[in-house]
């Protein structure tokens, strides 16, 4: 019966501080990061009307953006500073050609304080292979 007693009862501490803990976790973050496939992105970045942010070349960007994408090219010397003007509290939405870019621009974002970024996992490649469409760069603004 003694066993049984303090069986219960470390169980029960440990749900409550598991408990307490996720809780604890989750207010303190309040922040969203990850990679979501073509579905999942279009999805959440149409609902949500967040920032969509294009990071690759001018040179790719000629070839077709996802409708409504500013552009900001990574590989440009100011790429940080234009990144560093962004609403750190609003929704962003970023995609590169294969999703490398992509997931490094959200990592630093992530350094910076910037508290909901998402990123289309495979980027324009995967967007192209799931049929989705493109309009022309001259219809997206540059930041």
């Amino acid at each position: 019966m003694m066993h049984r007693n303090l069986h219960l009862s470390l169980t029960f501490l440990l749900l409550m501080t598991a408990g307490l803990f996720s809780c604890t976790t989750k207010a303190q973050s309040g922040a969203s990061f990850s990679s979501l496939p073509v579905k999942e992105f279009k999805q959440a970045q149409s609902a949500s009307k967040g920032l969509l942010l294009d990071v690759r070349t001018p040179d790719e960007c000629a070839e077709g953006i996802i409708e409504g994408a500013t552009m900001l090219d990574y590989s440009a010397p100011g790429f940080m500073d234009g990144i560093k003007k962004l609403d750190k509290d609003g929704p962003i939405y970023i995609y590169c050609a294969s999703g490398g870019r992509s997931r490094q621009t959200m990592t630093r974002m992530k350094g910076l304080g910037f508290t909901k970024v998402w990123d289309l996992d495979g980027g324009m490649s995967a967007w192209l292979e799931a049929g989705q469409s493109t309009v022309r760069a001259g219809n997206a603004s540059k930041r």
